[in-house]
């Protein structure tokens, strides 16, 4: 009897521990972003002319999203771009940024189909005049 339980208990702990194994390598494998640009947090001196994303696998396009929303609303950009390197995307911003704290939305999703979504901060600098 004593035998009979520590085999199925082992047989149960190894069942499991096979589902955390599994979970963990499938949540891996979903696109995460790597970098941007603005970076996080990052202070500009100037406006950006574009958003550029870098993930961890290529981004399928046709899903992907970027948004930028500032102290006066939405900003308006382009259309979300392919780039020179396969894992990046960007959009051009043609509404104004002017001086002030700003937030990137993104949604992207990658060769699993599965999408991912993201969001980080930067600020534009305010100018200060030269004395």
């Amino acid at each position: 009897m004593q035998r009979t339980r520590r085999i199925v208990n082992g047989a149960m702990a190894t069942g499991f521990l096979a589902l955390v194994g599994v979970t963990a390598a499938t949540t891996a494998v979903h696109l995460r972003l790597t970098a941007s640009h603005p970076a996080a947090d990052e202070v500009l001196p100037g406006a950006p002319d574009t958003v550029r994303l870098w993930f961890s696998e290529a981004p399928e396009r046709s899903l992907s999203a970027i948004g930028i929303e500032g102290a006066q609303g939405r900003i308006e950009l382009g259309d979300v771009e392919a780039t020179d390197d396969p894992t990046s995307i960007k959009a051009q911003v043609k509404g104004e940024l002017p001086p002030g704290d700003y937030g990137v939305t993104w949604r992207a999703a990658g060769l699993d189909g599965h999408v991912v979504r993201g969001s980080y901060e930067f600020t534009v600098a305010v100018d200060r005049p030269n004395r």
